[in-house]
């Protein structure tokens, strides 16, 4: 077996595990694009949730990983349609249950992704799943810039705090906390 194969099978069981740590249960129809995430997923990115649903009436693989919203459809004959939405890009995630299946909908500036005929017991999990990582996400990217934004001491830095507080990055304890190590308080 090559080197890059055993790669491939490796990750392929990396994911595999994480697909069971994550309690994914429903994949209908979508083995093919399982069996592509070695491809697609970065090496430091871990699946989160997955589910299978119907995207503008095509069979889809969509998966919340620590990183981003992934949307993969693998076609009968050829190619692979990939749709990625970074977190910071999405707005809402909600989800409607019917008598047998669920729908979720992801809202990212003004376009709304309806994902059809997901598993009922699934869709609230993913939804929450989602939220979870964005507001993961959110706070490491908090962390960073006010760690970073730190080590400057400038009152420079404190119009730049200001700014990430008024565009709502970083919260007015984050602010606070900054404030009075940049001015010494």
């Amino acid at each position: 077996m090559s080197e890059n194969n055993y790669e491939i099978n490796n990750r392929m069981e990396q994911i595999r595990q994480q697909f069971i740590d994550a309690g994914v249960s429903d994949l209908f129809g979508t083995k093919k694009e399982v069996n592509s995430l070695p491809d697609l997923l970065n090496a430091d990115e871990t699946v989160l949730y997955a589910t299978s649903g119907f995207v503008d009436k095509g069979t889809v693989l969509v998966v919340v990983t620590n990183q981003r919203l992934v949307f993969i459809n693998k076609g009968l004959i050829y190619g692979t349609d990939f749709k990625e939405i970074p977190f910071k890009h999405i707005n809402a995630g909600s989800y409607s249950k019917g008598m047998v299946l669920a729908k979720i909908s992801v809202t990212n500036g003004a376009n709304v992704t309806v994902i059809d005929n997901v598993n009922k017991s699934n869709a609230p999990v993913f939804v929450q799943k989602l939220k979870y990582a964005i507001s993961q996400k959110e706070e490491e990217q908090t962390h960073v810039v006010v760690e970073n934004s730190s080590n400057d001491g400038s009152v420079n830095n404190l119009r730049n705090l200001k700014q990430l507080l008024d565009d709502e990055v970083i919260t007015q304890e984050d602010f606070d906390a900054k404030k009075k190590q940049i001015l010494g308080i």
